[in-house]
């Protein structure tokens, strides 16, 4: 019998990697036909009576027709998480929510190296947990997104982080319902009370907020929160992570600041691809110039709230964003690669250039990454052009 790989993205890959150094036979499946797979890897449906477990790839919708007949024949369906969990042995910390889990990952394992807890980031981050599954390590702290949660079987956490839940994915699960309660999943898997989420009481955010002043800190608000209240929860000291993400920098492409010239600031905030997270990225800003980009992922604008330092948002014509009666000028690009030459007309001294995106970037681009090098290739350019 063999193990159906089914999806060959960046997951199915390290699952492959993994079987192959395991020994373990597999067929592999996936919608691109144009991959070129070995003939005698590639599932086809008149091998169904070969696979006796499918190994699921977040990024498959449950509506696949396809992984609906192998459930329609019980044939078990787990994930690469559930093939590490069943042999790796350790302190695993879950982390999950909406907006900030890969900043907050690598945050969260890089204090705990410092601190002497020999530490790793896995998961959505991009570095896959099979990659690991033979090491030992104080701590994993593992990125889970709801895709993942989803499909998940069994996982055993030491601890799970909740860090929000806001509208997002909605082309994927069937309705904001469905998304919350993949999130939530995360509190089915942990061993012990032991869940750190970001409904705290008001008591609790204004003790953080009368013991250090957040607002001095690179990073949104909700993500320093709970960065100190897990280190807390872990027994570490809050003033010793107080000052860790004091001398911390954001992840490329989230609220990264590009340059200062001429008395403008520029952020690349191009990670943030749904309302929320543009919400949280316009808080701290003044006389800003917001740039929204992007598919909206059926996401509704309830959670859209632009804050009051924002002057001036640029949009392209082809994003649907009802603003309502928003009071800010409000300019709708014909392209987002029109960007530059719009910005060089409006910019003054004093102001903030929020590329803060709000949708998903594949219309335009190939990936949040391309995205955001494109707006800073941008910022190089107007600098350049202004300074001469």
């Amino acid at each position: 019998m063999k193990k159906l790989i089914f999806g060959y993205g960046v997951t199915g890959r390290s699952v492959e990697e993994y079987f192959q150094k395991s020994n373990i036979n597999y067929l592999i499946y996936d919608e691109n036909k144009e991959l070129n797979l070995p003939t005698e890897l590639v599932f086809e449906p008149s091998r169904f009576s070969e696979i006796d477990e499918v190994i699921i790839s977040p990024g498959v919708k449950p509506s696949n027709s396809l992984l609906e007949q192998f459930y329609l024949i019980k044939k078990p369906v787990i994930t690469d998480i559930d093939i590490f969990n069943n042999i790796y042995k350790g302190k695993i910390i879950g982390i999950t929510g909406t907006n900030g889990k890969t900043t907050f990952v690598n945050l969260l394992a890089g204090f705990l190296n410092l601190q002497g807890s020999e530490s790793i980031a896995v998961g959505n981050v991009g570095k896959s947990p099979l990659e690991i599954i033979d090491k030992k390590f104080d701590y994993v702290v593992m990125e889970l997104s709801s895709f993942q949660l989803h499909y998940i079987n069994k996982l055993d956490l030491f601890m799970g982080v909740i860090l929000n839940i806001y509208e997002d994915h909605l082309d994927w699960h069937r309705d904001f319902d469905e998304y919350a309660n993949s999130k939530r999943r995360i509190k089915e898997f942990i061993t012990e009370e032991n869940v750190v989420t970001n409904f705290l009481d008001g008591n609790d955010i204004n003790n953080l907020d009368k013991e250090f002043d957040l607002s001095k800190l690179p990073f949104y608000k909700n993500t320093s929160e709970m960065f100190l209240k897990v280190i807390e929860n872990l027994n570490f000291n809050k003033n010793t992570g107080y000052e860790y993400l004091l001398n911390s920098k954001t992840d490329e492409h989230r609220y990264e600041i590009v340059d200062e010239f001429n008395d403008v600031l520029f952020i690349n905030d191009s990670k943030s691809t749904n309302f929320n997270s543009v919400s949280m990225a316009t808080k701290n800003i003044n006389n800003g110039i917001l740039i929204m980009h992007g598919l909206t992922k059926n996401i509704t604008t309830k959670d859209l709230k632009i804050y009051d330092g924002v002057k001036t948002i640029l949009i392209p014509k082809d994003m649907d964003v009802n603003f309502g009666n928003l009071d800010i000028e409000i300019i709708r690009l014909d392209s987002i690669f029109n960007l530059k030459d719009v910005l060089l007309k409006i910019i003054n001294p004093g102001d903030t250039v929020l590329f803060s995106c709000g949708g998903a970037s594949f219309n335009d681009f190939e990936n949040y990454e391309e995205r955001g090098r494109f707006f800073k290739d941008i910022v190089l350019n107007i600098k350049k052009e202004i300074n001469g």
